[in-house]
């Protein structure tokens, strides 16, 4: 009788372990902004989330090293960029703000996948290493038949796109967004 006490103990042990471990490396916060701008921009929830997450944690007030800021780390000029596109007033915009933030980064994935023609691949790599970066990729031939990238040149995008697809994992198949 000890034996299966002892194992059911263990049993909740690793659950309430997995359960600390999902909410601390994919965390669920503002799914109403998401599900909101996702639906608007024509994206998935999880692309979103997983975008979210890796940029910064869902912290809002991060900046990185390159002056990325908010949510969705966006530079001060694509930003600024996107919110003139979208025929919004930048000089009264904070761009921290989360709804603004997750506004504009939706707005500039959708962008971005338009230029792509859907690619998710080439789309998140230019969301991380810059639009013309991957085009150069792209005439360079580091593509597969379909025109996603392949050979990813700089370690920091491969690794973004390692971390995006665990990501996406997560927020699409436990926490079920965009489902």
């Amino acid at each position: 009788m000890k034996r299966w006490v002892i194992i059911g103990c263990c049993s909740v042990f690793v659950i309430v372990m997995v359960v600390v471990f999902l909410l601390c490396c994919f965390p669920k916060k503002y799914r109403a902004d998401i599900e909101k701008y996702a639906e608007i921009y024509g994206l998935d929830e999880s692309l979103v989330a997983s975008v979210i997450n890796i940029e910064s944690r869902y912290r809002c007030d991060t900046v990185s090293s390159a002056g990325a800021i908010g949510l969705m780390q966006l530079l001060p000029t694509t930003a600024t960029e996107c919110a003139e596109r979208l025929g919004l007033e930048c000089d009264e915009i904070d761009f921290f703000d989360k709804d603004t933030n997750i506004m504009l980064g939706c707005f500039y994935l959708s962008v971005l996948l338009d230029l792509f023609d859907g690619d998710i691949i080439n789309t998140l790599c230019a969301y991380n290493w810059g639009y013309g970066n991957v085009c150069d990729w792209i005439e360079q031939g580091n593509v597969d038949g379909s025109g996603t990238i392949t050979n990813i040149p700089v370690d920091e995008t491969r690794k973004y796109i390692v971390k995006f697809r665990v990501s996406n994992w997560v927020y699409k198949n436990v926490y079920k967004y965009g489902c």
